[in-house]
């Protein structure tokens, strides 16, 4: 009767041994992972436009910028889930743009569609690759040569003076933001410094600098007057005010063809 009981009891326990490891030792839950910025975009026609966003609060801050464009406010915004938004836009769908809003700052490009027909293309220049390859691999190789290098035909730089004093910043023709923010491209520092105080667009020959709406305002030309929030200002080798102190002039300096 006692090895019956001793059976019984160490059946019992082989059966309960899982759930009771389970109730003692329950798994860890992971961390849920950050909301994304951008979910996605939709072309609503030719000239209007969506961004599905993520954010925590209704993002009324968001803004696009193009390089062609000034920066876009939203038409509408309308909640389509928990967290989400569907930001609607006027004008053609952007190739390519900085989306910012909700505190992040994002770049947006839009893929062109894919083609069922394109798999085949793939398929046809893959194999005359090879084939190319198997050419070239047979072909005697002729003396090396120096590679012929194609410089850019300018570049640009920024004479900036602030409570750090003053520095001189070599850059390319890209799409930059100013301001004290840590995240912004050039970093000024200044009592009436907004955290995304203005933006500049570089091209080849052109210089603009656009007012993100700052309070403190930017100022242009020897009597500094005030620009107009977000309207691009053509501006070069001149001085340019952020805010009372700060001071910013670009220069384009041109590259010698060799």
């Amino acid at each position: 009767m006692g090895h019956r009981n001793l059976v019984l009891c160490l059946l019992v326990l082989l059966v309960s041994w899982p759930t009771l490891t389970a109730a003692m030792f329950p798994p860890s839950v992971p961390s849920a992972s950050p909301l994304p910025f951008i979910l996605g975009v939709e072309r609503i026609s030719p000239v209007a436009w969506a961004l599905l966003v993520g954010c925590h609060y209704s993002p009324h801050d968001i803004r696009v910028w193009t390089e062609t464009a000034p920066p876009q406010h939203p038409q509408t915004i309308t909640a389509s889930g928990h967290h989400r938004w569907r930001v609607q836009f006027t004008g053609s769908l952007p190739a390519s743009a900085t989306v910012y809003g909700c505190g992040q700052q994002a770049a947006l490009i839009v893929a062109a569609g894919s083609v069922q027909w394109l798999s085949g293309l793939v398929i046809i220049g893959i194999t005359v690759t090879g084939w190319l390859s198997l050419r070239l691999l047979r072909m005697p190789r002729a003396a090396p040569r120096q590679p012929s290098v194609v410089p850019t035909t300018a570049r640009w730089q920024a004479q900036i003076c602030d409570e750090e004093g003053e520095r001189t910043i070599t850059l390319a023709a890209s799409l930059l933001t100013v301001g004290s923010d840590p995240a912004c491209h050039l970093i000024v520092i200044a009592a009436d410094i907004a955290p995304r105080h203005a933006q500049i667009i570089l091209s080849e020959q052109t210089a603009q600098i656009v007012d993100l709406a700052s309070p403190a305002g930017v100022f242009s030309g020897p009597v500094r007057q005030r620009l107009r929030p977000h309207t691009p200002t053509y501006v070069a080798h001149e001085d340019i005010w952020l805010g009372a102190t700060v001071r910013l002039r670009l220069n384009r300096i041109p590259v010698e063809m060799p």
